[in-house]
């Protein structure tokens, strides 16, 4: 079959100073009709860059050689309204932050329209926009088109993402990452929602970390390391039988959720905090109703405990570890952390809590302060516990010792680290003052797989440490398999199931925790077996 969309001999050459960045050499690659091709590989080997490159969205100081075709002709010299057009019609990008990509100044509704007035001139300009979001499986549609990026979740934004893409009726659609952050369910739709748009001719790329959700959709997988095409081809003998030894180390680096990890949950100490009958109300930003986030929720962390708060987005899981954290104030019930209800704490109180639990964040470089250098960083919280300069060093670097980074991070700034390494900075940061309780929101989902088992490595040693405990919200079934001790689901702002893991992932006794387990992508065969 003929090609769709041929890139042949593409490179992307970036000036960095003196010096320059290859980005891309010599990557060849196509998408047939009807056709659905995954890329994959790490952080920083090219895969976005392709993307950019086909859609002329390069920085702008890049030169980019080499050609690329959709339909047989060359739109590798595009300018002005020609590529306005074959951005809209010929290739259209998903990108991977649905909310940075979205106005936040305009609805979704005015967004569509926009997209259908530039394209696609005529009719019923918000008709047409109730349909498209509605043929992307956004609920209640027409009730959508009047709300703001802001007010919308993760998956919801990314669905108008798609919707947008689509408004032209592209002849390839390209998304970027367009999962990362979503849990397993959501992650499943939006996938089966994108390779559903190969067909009747048009063709899909999608880029990806999540090799074992890609293995589901996709035709063929492309792996990309250090901007060369190392691999190419059907998805199955890519994942089963890999011929290129960095394919083969991103396959094993890949989680399998049907392993087991065989802690003994009887290490548990003493109580560290006990959450009774605690309920979270949102109001309303416009009118007087109230949103419960939390309901009748019981909950109790001992010393020694590795807890995954698992559900669907919107559940209520990161409500959960915010009023665990104390930056959320309960509407009912109590938490209570050292005997003390937290709720009833002054701010000054409550700073001085933080010396028993600290939070490690979702997205490592968001997390960070860019105007802070990493000892600094790692120094903040211990201002809160020692005053002398010399110890607070000591500390310091027993600190970044602890999380497998050395002396020299100390003066890095954010930019200057990579995805792991800033994440376990953050870790480090955490970590410093030894406290009693460490929450980890989404510890591993915006990092690529073969840094995910770094990271998954580091926490699974500090875990051994019996005299903490660690919370992990997670959408991340197999790591929550690999690590956790107790896995607590929620859904609907309840807790519907909590357990030892190994109980839970073999003998689910709630509806939704079958339907999260039966959502979790794998692969349907380890590496390991067909050698």
């Amino acid at each position: 079959m003929s090609a769709l969309l041929d890139i042949r001999d593409l490179a992307v050459t970036i000036p960095t100073g003196a010096s320059e960045v290859h980005a891309l050499r010599g990557v060849s690659l196509s998408v047939a009709p009807d056709e659905v091709v995954g890329i994959v590989g790490e952080s920083g080997g090219g895969k976005s860059m392709i993307a950019r490159a086909v859609t002329h969205m390069l920085p702008g100081a890049a030169r980019m050689s080499g050609e690329v075709t959709l339909d047989g002709r060359n739109v590798t010299q595009l300018d002005g309204r020609a590529l306005q057009a074959f951005r809209g019609g010929g290739v259209a990008l998903c990108f991977q932050s649905p909310r940075s990509a979205l106005s936040p100044t305009r609805t979704v509704g005015k967004q569509m329209a926009d997209r259908f007035r530039a394209h696609s001139p005529g009719g019923d300009l918000r008709a047409r926009a109730v349909d498209a979001f509605q043929a992307v499986g956004l609920r209640d549609p027409e009730h959508q088109l009047d709300r703001f990026p802001h007010e919308m979740s993760g998956g919801m934004c990314q669905r108008v993402m798609i919707a947008l893409a689509l408004a032209c009726e592209p002849r390839v659609l390209i998304a970027d990452e367009p999962t990362t952050g979503l849990d397993v369910t959501l992650t499943g739709e939006i996938l089966d929602l994108i390779a559903a748009q190969a067909q009747g001719g048009r063709g899909v790329m999608i880029i990806s970390h999540d090799i074992a959700a890609l293995s589901k959709i996709c035709d063929r997988l492309v792996v990309i390391e250090a901007g060369r095409i190392v691999e190419d081809g059907p998805t199955r003998e890519v994942t089963h039988a890999p011929k290129n030894a960095y394919t083969r180390r991103l396959i094993e680096a890949v989680p399998d959720i049907r392993e087991k990890r065989g802690v003994a949950t009887e290490q548990r100490g003493e109580t560290l905090m006990l959450l009774s009958d605690v309920g979270v109300t949102y109001r309303g930003r416009f009118s007087r109703n109230r949103v419960p986030a939390l309901s009748d929720v019981d909950l109790e962390i001992r010393k020694g405990d590795t807890i995954a708060i698992v559900g669907e987005s919107g559940s209520g899981k990161s409500t959960l570890s915010r009023t665990i954290m104390g930056m959320l104030k309960p509407t009912s019930g109590r938490v209570d952390f050292g005997g003390r209800d937290i709720a009833r704490l002054s701010f000054g109180q409550k700073r001085g809590m933080r010396r028993h639990m600290q939070m490690v964040y979702q997205d490592p470089l968001d997390a960070l302060n860019p105007r802070m250098n990493v000892e600094d960083i790692v120094s903040d919280p211990l201002r809160l516990v020692e005053r002398d300069a010399a110890r607070r060093s000591a500390l310091i670097d027993r600190a970044l010792n602890e999380v497998g980074l050395d002396p020299s991070f100390r003066p890095r700034f954010p930019h200057e680290l990579s995805g792991g390494q800033a994440q376990r900075v953050g870790l480090a940061r955490a970590l410093a003052i030894d406290p009693d309780l460490v929450v980890l929101d989404e510890p591993t989902s915006a990092l690529d797989v073969t840094v995910q088992a770094q990271i998954l490595t580091l926490i699974r040693r500090l875990t051994e440490r019996r005299d903490r405990a660690y919370v992990m919200v997670s959408h991340d079934l197999a790591t929550v398999r690999a690590l956790c001790d107790r896995v607590v689901v929620v859904d609907a702002g309840r807790i519907v199931e909590e357990g030892p893991t190994e109980k839970i992932f073999t003998d689910p006794v709630s509806p939704k925790t079958r339907a999260l387990l039966d959502a979790a992508p794998h692969l349907s065969e380890r590496l390991k077996e067909t050698q």
